[in-house]
């Protein structure tokens, strides 16, 4: 279930919102499909989080302090978390390979939304329902728990 949430979670960042009201009027074959994907998707995003998790390992970073650089370059002052250029190139070099590997699941999770013939903006409408409707949250629970 962790892994649905990181999926979902993954999804809703990496799409674009609507812009419109959060739709949770989606079709039974709606539900079931993307469940399905997924479900089908989580080894997939367990075996890219352990690669992006190396990727930073192997750069000698501990994942708190990565986390940390990457907000403060988000908000565009990552000098006043630090100004060794040393941490700063290892963190620019694990962040390449962690951006890497996120296209890289971003490709594989679009593969599967086709494969499993749902169109990317339902799926999109269904991730950011998942995360802001409580009734398409538990539905989706629901199912998944019926599955385990």
């Amino acid at each position: 279930m962790l892994s649905l949430c990181f999926v979902v979670g993954a999804m809703a960042q990496q799409l674009p919102a609507p812009q419109q009201q959060v739709n949770d009027n989606f079709s039974d074959e709606d539900y079931e499909k993307f469940v399905k994907i997924n479900m089908e998707f989580i080894p997939v995003q367990q075996e890219a989080e352990e690669r992006m998790v190396a990727a930073i390992a192997d750069q000698g970073m501990e994942i708190d302090r990565f986390q940390l650089l990457a907000q403060a370059q988000q908000q565009g002052n990552i000098t006043d978390v630090s100004e060794d250029p040393q941490e700063i190139a290892k963190f620019n070099e694990a962040g390449q390979e962690v951006m890497k590997v996120r296209q890289e699941v971003q490709q594989q999770l679009q593969q599967k939304i086709a494969e499993n013939e749902m169109e990317v903006q339902t799926f999109q409408e269904m991730s950011v329902a998942y995360n802001q409707s409580p009734q398409v949250k538990e539905k989706i629970d629901s199912m998944i728990e019926d599955l385990e």
